[in-house]
């Protein structure tokens, strides 16, 4: 290769390799063990150590952006399953702030959403919460990410996430 042609090499490969990074944006939906779906954009995949006992686990490490969700028993009133599971979220942080909860039906269901925020390993972390009173099951979906801009960014992507539950 001639020395002229040398940096038209690596321009034309650094472009190709940046070009291969990005990510799509059309949104896939997952079928979680026939008990719900849940719409997920195309640059997350699918994880399995986010939490334990998750149904559904997806993430984008990259953009520090994470999803989980889980399917309980009907085993106690649903205002106390929310309580109960707002606590355990707020145990994790440092001066957790809770904001107001709010009712919501994603795709028919009753639920309610609320939006959490604190500290964990001195980062700020934003989550936003659903909890579903579903038919046969309960149902508690996880968004998170670090930083408030991060959360404002993804604002979008958030409510599409959570508004996309279908009960199957």
């Amino acid at each position: 290769m001639t020395k002229p042609l040398l940096p038209l090499f690596f321009i034309g490969a650094f472009i190709l390799g940046i070009s291969s990074c990005k990510y799509s944006n059309e949104y896939q939906t997952i079928n979680v063990k026939n008990k719900f779906s849940l719409a997920v954009p195309g640059w997350m995949k699918e994880e399995d150590k986010l939490a334990l006992n998750a149904a559904f686990q997806y993430a984008n490490r990259f953009r520090n952006f994470y999803s989980v969700a889980f399917v309980s028993e009907k085993d106690k009133p649903f205002q106390l399953y929310v309580q109960t599971n707002l606590d355990s979220l707020k145990a994790y942080l440092k001066n957790p702030l809770l904001s107001d909860s709010a009712a919501v039906q994603p795709n028919g269901a009753n639920g309610v959403r609320a939006e959490v925020f604190g500290k964990m390993n001195n980062e700020n972390i934003y989550f936003s919460e659903e909890f579903i009173n579903g038919k046969n099951s309960y149902y508690h979906i996880s968004v998170w990410t670090r930083g408030e801009e991060r959360k404002l960014h993804f604002k979008e992507d958030i409510n599409r996430i959570l508004n996309s539950f279908k009960e199957i």
